[in-house]
């Protein structure tokens, strides 16, 4: 069975699985649960075709012995340079320009669609989610994520 990260009365959290019998809801409340369907929420692949991790350092810090999956915290969206330097100029200039929100002054710099694009683009990457991740994936940095996750989304459709 996998480590209980969190239980008290009514509140479960898990901090990884180890086998398909961890994937079922406990009694109470499951937060950030894993996968029903028991995949890696990056490269999709089913804990039945996942090599499990070794012990600690292999592949990540902390003994995970035995894991299919570990969670791991996430932003929704990828970094993007030319939206982040777009919103940090808005919030410098917005009042002083008479905008009543950042979101106006880029709009109008940009153009209504490319501006919220670009608002649209900030918001994703300052919000983070949790995912449950195998081994190879739990080790890659933000760029080989977002890259692995929409490859193997095309895939699955």
């Amino acid at each position: 069975m996998t480590e209980m990260l969190f239980e008290q009365k009514e509140l479960v959290i898990l901090a990884s699985v180890k086998s398909e019998e961890d994937l079922k809801p406990r009694p109470g409340i499951n937060l950030n649960p894993p996968p029903v369907d028991g995949r890696c929420e990056c490269c999709g692949r089913h804990i039945s075709e996942l090599k499990p991790f070794g012990k600690s350092g292999d592949p990540l810090v902390g003994d995970f012995d035995g894991d299919y999956l570990v969670r791991r915290w996430r932003p929704d969206g990828p970094y993007d340079e030319e939206s982040e330097f777009a919103w940090e100029e808005a919030e410098r200039c917005y009042k002083q320009e008479g905008f009543k929100h950042p979101w106006e002054w880029v709009e109008r710099k940009y153009g209504k669609k490319r501006g919220q694009e670009m608002c649209f683009n900030v918001q994703l990457h300052g919000s983070i989610r949790k995912s449950w991740e195998c081994r190879e994936c739990a080790v890659l940095n933000e760029e080989e994520y977002f890259e692995k996750l929409w490859r193997a989304r095309r895939v699955r459709k």
